[in-house]
């Protein structure tokens, strides 16, 4: 209504808007202030131990490894954190700027209102909005009524919304100055119009009504809302839209579910990866040409190559190249590129051996895992796992090769041992190191049971859990693995340890990835027992950053099927009375559930006796009375009963068989089909015509 549109052109008030806009400010300020402060203790922390802290997550002592090369490795990463790059110092000096210009604000407008004096929200005043004293006689409040009146008329200022409320907010104040009971109530309740349950202002300031800025605003609003607003989320959504929720590009997850099959082995990997969106991302200079043809003549493909795009053979080169530890051909181009795809390699064979496992192939999830880790320590298809070891070449795999096949039986020999295989070839330093390598990899257990919780048997049907322990038998309690040792990686790589239980034919029936770097991981895996008799499961543990130390268990149970082993499901006495209880329906209507069921038995009992005498009775006086002669349905006596009962009981009369019917079903019992049965003997139920 129109004296509603007037209230709100009252309700503007210049003093709430600077209180509304520093209290969105702050709700602004303080959640990004505490962000910056626990951003910089971060940094600072990261500063000082870069990407390599001192515990975990767990609070455990993370045990690092004490090669020269790794040790080395830790320091130019710790290095590397506490330096600015140009990216990230300019980041940092916008959010610097914008976040002080944010406090400034604030603080400029907590300091007008102190020093205006402008600290209330506007009250109603008549004498300041007549402009006259609280002295001021009746004359002069008239006087100045009539002036004002004839300066803010809304018939005088149509296009101006302000004159309107202003004049209506003049005549309130002569109301309420001229009239005693508007005077009374502005006394007492400061409003002419007497006591208020709720006022609303709106916090926002006059000059959005004047008539010289309603142009601006309206461009601004529209801008705000047809450009800025569908802008942020367009720029939004073409970024995520692009990648899926563990930062692999869709494009690549489409082509992955394309390429990868049940039968695909290590040696297609390497042009997997360089076919993928994140790798033909990079760029292709013009001087690569003549660096890969000189890098081409020494690597060797294992596989026929696929693709003929440049950027995919120029990228399968340069893994294959890593894999065969050819980096001194690499021109520092394409060595940074070399590093650049190893970073992006991470997420993208976690996305391999993901789309892997959801088909339930084990085998390829199993070549996916052994190319991650072959990423990770630079080892070609057929290489051995002794080069893992630091120092390692040919020759030593060799000499070792007598007394050990591969990493685990290397872990297993004495420290003296491998003095003895190393001494000839090795200096002081490189034997340290060797050492310090394996006390840092050490040896893992692996143990697993099958049960079905809380059940004694395993049935056809149940969901069995397989409790899996891996332990690091090298360190203690209270520590935690350290990043691994690959020193031709780029980043430090913490250990990621894959599950998988598997049943014949190499189908996945659960598998669970860890990401936990203490010394013991517990696990579980849950599956359904499908079909009964003797099973045999294996739980392979893979870690993706050494080769050899995968670990296998077989795990054996008889599952019983439902015939063989019925589960009795015995009732809390809690669940026997909660069934008792009334629904909350008949809570709401307020019956009494157990005396209306016991009333309504009562009920029944009376009426089915009272039904059997009568029936009885009249089927005697209908025998007695009726002309025709009474047909007789059965010849036996029911035991218990008299041959009078009996013979009334099954002695219809024609007349009467409706009202036979019923102490009939109740004296002789149930019916099957129409049919009542009684020994040898039997009465149809359907009446006599």
């Amino acid at each position: 209504t129109k004296d509603d549109t007037k209230e709100d052109l009252l309700g503007y008030d210049d003093t709430a808007s600077y209180y509304f806009a520093i209290t969105l400010l702050i709700c602004v300020a303080v959640p990004w202030s505490c962000a910056i402060i626990c951003s910089a203790a971060s940094r600072f922390q990261a500063a000082s131990q870069g990407h390599a802290p001192r515990t975990n997550s767990s609070g455990c002592r993370v045990h690092y490894c004490a090669t020269a090369v790794m040790v080395a490795k830790v320091e130019d990463t710790q290095r590397r954190a506490r330096s600015w790059t140009r990216a990230s110092a300019c980041c940092w000096m916008l959010k610097a700027l914008v976040f002080v210009m944010l406090w400034a604000t604030i603080c400029g407008m907590v300091c007008y209102l102190r020093t205006s004096g402008k600290k209330d929200i506007n009250k109603f005043d008549p004498f300041a909005l007549l402009g006259v004293t609280a002295e001021a006689s009746s004359t002069q409040i008239k006087r100045a009524y009539r002036k004002l009146t004839l300066t803010f008329h809304p018939d005088k200022n149509r296009d101006d919304p302000l004159a309107a409320s202003k004049f209506i907010q003049i005549t309130k104040a002569h109301a309420a100055l001229t009239d005693e009971h508007a005077r009374r109530n502005w006394e007492r309740y400061g409003n002419p119009d007497g006591p208020q349950i709720t006022k609303v202002g709106i916090g926002l300031p006059h000059f959005l009504l004047q008539k010289e800025n309603s142009l601006l605003i309206l461009c601004m609003s529209f801008f705000v809302i047809i450009m800025v607003v569908p802008t942020s989320f367009l720029c939004y959504y073409s970024s995520a839209r692009n990648r899926a929720a563990n930062g692999v590009l869709i494009e690549t997850l489409q082509f992955l579910g394309c390429y990868i099959n049940e039968s695909t082995q290590m040696e297609m990997c390497p042009e997997i990866l360089a076919a993928c969106a994140e790798s033909r991302s990079m760029p292709l200079r013009p001087t690569d040409n003549e660096h890969i043809q000189r890098l081409a003549g020494h690597v060797v493909e294992h596989k026929r190559r696929s693709f003929s795009l440049p950027i995919v053979m120029k990228n399968q080169y340069i893994v294959w190249a890593h894999l065969q530890r050819r980096h001194d051909l690499m021109s520092p181009e394409l060595r940074r590129d070399c590093d650049e795809i190893l970073r992006r390699s991470m997420i993208v064979t976690q996305a391999m051996i993901e789309v892997a496992c959801m088909r339930e192939w084990f085998a390829a999830a199993r070549a996916m895992i052994d190319f991650r880790r072959a990423v990770v320590q630079a080892l070609d298809v057929r290489s051995s796992e002794l080069l893992q070891v630091p120092h390692f070449s040919d020759e030593h795999v060799v000499v070792c090769c007598r007394d050990c096949s591969g990493l685990t039986d290397f872990l297993a020999l004495g420290a003296d041992r491998r003095r003895a295989l190393l001494g000839a070839t090795m200096s002081p330093a490189q034997l340290a190191d060797v050492e310090a390598f394996c006390s840092h990899v050490g040896e893992v257990e692996l143990r697993a049971a099958i049960d079905v919780e809380d059940e004694s048997e395993i049935v056809v049907g149940d969901v069995a859990t397989c409790h899996a322990v891996l332990a690091r038998t090298h360190l203690r309690r209270d520590e935690a693995i350290g990043p691994a040792s690959a020193p031709l990686f780029p980043e430090l790589k913490l250990e990621e340890w894959w599950f998988f239980l598997v049943e014949e034919g190499e189908r996945i029936l659960h598998f669970e990835r860890s990401l936990h770097t203490d010394s013991r991981i517990e696990i579980e895996l849950r599956f359904q027992v499908t079909r009964p008799g003797r099973r045999t499961v294996a739980l392979h543990a893979l870690c993706d950053a050494y080769a050899g130390l995968d670990r296998r268990v077989d795990l054996a149970f008889q599952a019983l099927s439902e015939g063989e082993h019925r589960r009795e499901y015995p009732l809390h006495e809690d669940d026997v009375q909660l069934d008792l209880q009334p629904t909350l329906f008949q809570q709401w209507m307020g019956a009494d559930v157990s005396r209306a069921a016991a009333d309504e038995e009562e009920s029944d009992e009376a009426e089915e006796s009272e039904e059997a005498g009568g029936s009885s009775c009249s089927a005697e006086a209908l025998r007695r009375d009726a002309a025709p002669p009474p047909v007789a349905a059965s010849c036996d006596a029911a035991p218990g009963y008299g041959k009078e009962d009996a013979f009334a009981a099954r002695t219809v009369a024609p007349d009467a068989a409706d009202d036979v019917g019923v102490g009939h079903r109740d004296l002789l019992g149930d019916t099957v089909d129409g049919t009542r049965w009684r020994g040898t003997s039997f009465v149809a139920d359907d009446p006599v015509d």
